[in-house]
C-alpha cells in the first residue's frame, strides 16, 4: 500500500502528462513509419533486397556514431547537472570541435575502404559520403536533444521530433512512390530531414548561449580518457543491435534475407522505442536526484518498478498483437519473419532492464566496469551471431539475439549491484 500511495505523489496529473508526452513522441514515427510499410514493402517501390541495403545503410550509422561522438552524449546528460553555465558553455564547444575532427577522420576512412564495403556488403558509393554525413547531423539533432530534455522542454521536445519525422517520411513517399528513387529515396529523405533538424540545433545552441565558448585542453583529455569504455560500451552495443545483420549479409551474401530479417528487427523494436521513451523521462530524474547530497533512494525505486510493470505488460500485449500487425500491414514476401521476431522481441526485452541499470554506472563514469561489460559484450555477440547464423541462417541470428541479451542483462544486474542495493533495501516510505 505505502508503494502505490508514494506513486500517487510522484505520479501526479503533470508528471503523468510529461510521461505521455515523450512516450506519444517516440512512438509518433514508429506509427507513422507502420502505417507506410504498405508502400515501403510492395516490391514495385522497394524489393526486400532494397529494404536489406537500407537496413545495412541504418546499422552503419549507428556503427559510426560512438567514434565521431567519443562520449560527448554521455557527459552532456550527467555534466548539464554538475557544470555551471560557463563551464558547460566551454564542454559543448570543446565537444563539438572534437566531433567534427573525428567526422572528417571518417569520412577519410570510409573512403578508403570503399572497395572493401562494396564488395563485402554491396555499399554503392553513395554510402561513402552519405554515412558518415548523416552520422555527424545525427549527432547534432541527438545533442540538442538531449539539452532539452534535460531543461524539461517537453513541448520543443515533441515538436522537433514531430516535424523531423514527418518531413523525413513525407519526403521518403515523394521521392520513392512518385519519383521512382528506389532505396536512394528514403536515404535522401533521411540526409534532408536530419539536416533541417541539425540546422535548428545549431541555431539552439548559439541562441542559448551554449557555443562559442573556449576549448578547453582539459576537456578533450578528459573526454577522450572517458571515451575509452563509452566508445568501447558503444561499439559493443553495435555488435549487439547489428552484428546479426552485418554477418547475415556477409555470410549469406543475399540482401533480400537480410531485408525480411531486418522488418522483423523492426517489430521487435517496438519494445525498445518503449522503454526509450520512459528512459527518457526518468533518467533525468534519477541523475538530478543521484546528485543531492541525500538521496531519495525510494524514488528511484519507484521508478524502476513503474518502468518495469510497464515494459512487462507492453511486451505480453506486443507478442500478441504483431502477428497481426505483420498479416495486415506488410506484403507478404516478408511474412516468413514473424518467427524471427518472438526471439528478438524477448531479447530487446532483455535490454531495455539492462539499461535501465547502465544509469547508474553513466552517472558515476565507471570506466572500468563499463570497458569491462563492453568487451565481455563484444565477444559474446560476435561469437554467438557468427555460430548461429553459420549453422542456422536468419533463425539463429533471432536465436542469438534472446540468448545475448538474456545474458547482457544478467551481466547489468551483477554491475550495478552496489548501486541498486540501496535502492532496494532502503526503507518505504
Amino acid at each position: 500500500m505505502a508503494f502505490y500511495k508514494s506513486l500517487k505523489n510522484q505520479y501526479n496529473y503533470s508528471a503523468l502528462k510529461t510521461m505521455g508526452l515523450y512516450t506519444f513522441t517516440n512512438f509518433f514515427g514508429k506509427g507513422l513509419s507502420f502505417l507506410l510499410l504498405p508502400l515501403f514493402t510492395n516490391p514495385k517501390y522497394l524489393t526486400p533486397a532494397d529494404n536489406g541495403l537500407l537496413s545495412l545503410f541504418s546499422q552503419a550509422i549507428i556503427f559510426l556514431i560512438p567514434f565521431i561522438s567519443l562520449g560527448i552524449l554521455q557527459s552532456t546528460s550527467v555534466d548539464y547537472f554538475k557544470l555551471d553555465k560557463k563551464s558547460f558553455k566551454d564542454f559543448c564547444t570543446t565537444g563539438f570541435s572534437m566531433v567534427v575532427f573525428m567526422s572528417m577522420i571518417s569520412f577519410l576512412i570510409f573512403f578508403l575502404c570503399r572497395s572493401f564495403l562494396f564488395q563485402r556488403f554491396s555499399f554503392p558509393t553513395t554510402f561513402i559520403w552519405a554515412i558518415p554525413l548523416l552520422t555527424l547531423m545525427v549527432f547534432c539533432y541527438e545533442f540538442v536533444m538531449l539539452i532539452i530534455r534535460n531543461r524539461n522542454n517537453i513541448v520543443t521536445y515533441a515538436n522537433i521530433n514531430v516535424t523531423k519525422t514527418s518531413i523525413e517520411l513525407g519526403l521518403a513517399v515523394l521521392f520513392i512512390v512518385f519519383l521512382a528513387w528506389g532505396w536512394r529515396g528514403r536515404v535522401a529523405g533521411m540526409i534532408i530531414a536530419t539536416g533541417l533538424v541539425a540546422i535548428y540545433g545549431i541555431y539552439f545552441l548559439v541562441k542559448n548561449d551554449y557555443l562559442f565558448g573556449s576549448i578547453k585542453r582539459n576537456i578533450i583529455y578528459n573526454e577522450l580518457q572517458y571515451s575509452i569504455p563509452i566508445v568501447t560500451m558503444q561499439l559493443s552495443m553495435f555488435c549487439l543491435f547489428s552484428s546479426d545483420s552485418f554477418l547475415l549479409a556477409g555470410i549469406t551474401r543475399n540482401n533480400s534475407q537480410v531485408g525480411i530479417y531486418g522488418m522483423a528487427c523492426v517489430f521487435g523494436s517496438i519494445i525498445i522505442t518503449l522503454g526509450s521513451a520512459l528512459i527518457q523521462y526518468m533518467v533525468p530524474k534519477i541523475n538530478k536526484t543521484l546528485s543531492h547530497t541525500e538521496i531519495d533512494y525510494s524514488g528511484i525505486r519507484n521508478q524502476f518498478l513503474i518502468f518495469v510493470s510497464i515494459m512487462a505488460f507492453a511486451f505480453v500485449t506486443l507478442l500478441f498483437l504483431v502477428p497481426i500487425a505483420y498479416r495486415q500491414f506488410i506484403n507478404e514476401n516478408y511474412w516468413p519473419g514473424i518467427r524471427f521476431y518472438y526471439f528478438i522481441s524477448t531479447g530487446y526485452f532483455f535490454w531495455t532492464i539492462s539499461f535501465f541499470l547502465y544509469t547508474f554506472l553513466f552517472y558515476h563514469k565507471q570506466k572500468k566496469i563499463l570497458f569491462t561489460l563492453a568487451i565481455i559484450s563484444i565477444t559474446i555477440s560476435i561469437c554467438s551471431n557468427y555460430y548461429f547464423i553459420k549453422y542456422f541462417s536468419s533463425l539463429g541470428a533471432a536465436i542469438s539475439v534472446c540468448c545475448i541479451y538474456f545474458i547482457g542483462m544478467l551481466l547489468s544486474i551483477i554491475a550495478t549491484k552496489k548501486y541498486w542495493k540501496p535502492v532496494f533495501y532502503s526503507k518505504m516510505e
